[in-house]
């Protein structure tokens, strides 16, 4: 069976948490099947994680216009959605396949191959589109918001990243065409156990990681330049205190990362369980709401405590949120080193919460032996 999956962008190398889902997403299917996953944004940087085992095979959508308009030409709101691909269908009409999967953003292209195709689409939920361009300010909120429900009324099936997500989509649609599906990690990676990369035992190392392309990572990254670092300076703590950050993807030059003598930058690294290991404390500061922030279970399955803002815990299972520090400022953030500083603890989640998780992992191949089930 030949199945398609459509997504904004290429999920190997994997450099944030979306990349690892889509990448968890498509490794679950059986490998009897043909994997294709077609992107549709390329990323001036092209570092970060190669798995060791890859069943699928991606690949850039190209049309006629997209040869010839560079990228940064074309307003944003158009750039993503890709309708240039409908416009020139050259591409997309040698598309066949059994099955085709998508998100909000691919959804439009992904619809026109299903019909071609007759086959059937299943959209992946990666968060609640509307309710983080809500968290960002963005006006556009309410017509994704009346756009995002009426996509899941003509879709087969339906993924969601969270427990809260999957609640909210079965208030409009059969539970039966929903299925919750928990992120899953790399056990030789994102363990407690193995190598920790020392930054230095002479201070109390913090670590923020992610790609550092993306809008709510820039945010992030804002807060620590101008919010936290500023606050720790007014405390007289830098000299106890180290931040290290590392990740792929560009970060805007005005950060100036590289020579800011308060940041450990540490840019691409091979394996990111090894730095999370040798933090003492992950700081999680990005505002977005729905969807799981991935890197939050990564260190929790790395035996590390994390610091969050409130719009990050909803999303996250019930069982890992006892062992997450919540705090909404600078201010917060900085009581939680300061309770680190004044007495380091030893920090260690129940191995059982993370093998009962496991467990009730769900897997794209089960979601499509369902639709296909359903079909027949």
């Amino acid at each position: 069976m030949k199945i398609v999956s459509l997504g904004l962008y290429n999920p190997i190398p994997i450099n944030t948490g979306s990349d690892s889902y889509v990448y968890y997403l498509l490794n679950s299917i059986n490998k009897n099947n043909e994997i294709l996953h077609y992107y549709f944004t390329k990323l001036k940087s092209n570092q970060g994680r190669f798995p060791d085992n890859i069943n699928f095979q991606t690949k850039y959508l190209e049309s006629i216009f997209s040869k010839k308009i560079p990228k940064e030409k074309i307003p944003r709101i158009f750039q993503y959605p890709r309708f240039d691909l409908l416009l020139d269908k050259s591409d997309i009409n040698k598309i066949k396949a059994d099955i085709i999967i998508c998100d909000i953003v691919t959804y439009i292209v992904a619809k026109y191959i299903s019909r071609k195709n007759n086959i059937p689409l299943i959209l992946v939920e990666h968060d609640i589109e509307w309710k983080k361009l809500k968290s960002d300010s963005s006006l556009f909120y309410i017509p994704m918001m009346i756009y995002e429900k009426s996509i899941f009324k003509k879709v087969n099936a339906i993924t969601t990243i969270s427990m809260s997500d999957y609640q909210y989509v079965t208030k409009f649609i059969d539970k039966n065409k929903v299925f919750y599906i928990r992120p899953a990690f790399d056990s030789f990676i994102y363990t407690p156990k193995g190598p920790s990369y020392d930054f230095g035992k002479d201070k109390i190392n913090l670590l923020f990681y992610g790609s550092l392309d993306r809008p709510m990572n820039i945010q992030a990254l804002n807060f620590i330049k101008n919010s936290l670092i500023p606050l720790l300076q007014k405390e007289h703590m830098l000299q106890k205190i180290r931040i290290n950050i590392f990740g792929s993807g560009i970060p805007p030059k005005h950060f100036k990362l590289e020579k800011d003598k308060n940041i450990n930058y540490l840019g691409v690294v091979k394996n990111p369980g090894e730095y999370i290991r040798g933090a003492d404390l992950v700081i999680v500061p990005v505002k977005n709401v729905g969807g799981t922030k991935v890197r939050v279970l990564e260190t929790l399955f790395c035996g590390k405590p994390v610091i969050v803002m409130p719009e990050v815990v909803a999303g996250l299972p019930n069982e890992f949120k006892k062992f997450i520090f919540i705090e909404k400022d600078a201010e917060g953030f900085l009581k939680i080193i300061k309770q680190f500083l004044e007495k380091p603890t030893e920090f260690k989640i129940n191995d059982k919460i993370i093998e009962n998780y496991l467990k009730k992992c769900t897997t794209m191949q089960d979601v499509i032996e369902n639709v296909l089930l359903i079909k027949k």
